[in-house]
């Protein structure tokens, strides 16, 4: 990517609604150019989508739990079965495999700590080779952001 497509890339993480003739005039080049930049950033899966950042709190989310799990066994088929079986429950909203004192960490958004405790119940704890899960609530969002570092790269 040359610096062009870092400044391109940067607008529309901040506004991903800019039409064509707005990118025009924030990069100084004319719309075609600016066309055929996206389409092969998108095409080589450097843009992966458009979404719009919603406010979880207001759209009735009000809890959100990082959960930490760490497996009975890491036999191979144990780590592809929970992987698997992890993509299917929708409160989860990020999940991560990690090296260190757990085997798993989630992002897990619900409504309230009932829903929770049975989205543990009823769901994860049913999952088979599950060991250990602790859970650890948001007290508060100190900083979020979805807007990736390029002056860092």
């Amino acid at each position: 990517m040359d610096s062009t497509d870092i400044k391109l890339i940067k607008l529309l993480q901040k506004n991903g609604k800019l039409t064509m003739k707005e990118l025009s005039g924030e990069l100084g080049l004319s719309i075609t150019p600016i066309y055929e930049r996206l389409r092969r950033l998108e095409r080589e899966k450097k843009i992966l989508g458009y979404q719009a950042v919603i406010d979880e709190k207001k759209a009735g989310f009000g809890l959100e739990v990082f959960c930490s799990v760490t497996l009975e066994s890491h036999k191979s088929e144990f780590l592809i079965e929970f992987k698997s079986e992890i993509q299917k429950f929708e409160e989860v909203m990020e999940c991560y495999h990690l090296a260190g004192s757990f085997d798993f960490l989630l992002k897990i958004l619900v409504a309230d700590m009932d829903k929770y405790t049975s989205f543990i119940n009823q769901r994860l704890a049913k999952l088979r080779n599950i060991g250990l899960v602790q859970s650890m609530m948001v007290l508060d969002k100190v900083k979020h952001k979805t807007e990736l570092p390029f002056e860092n790269v």
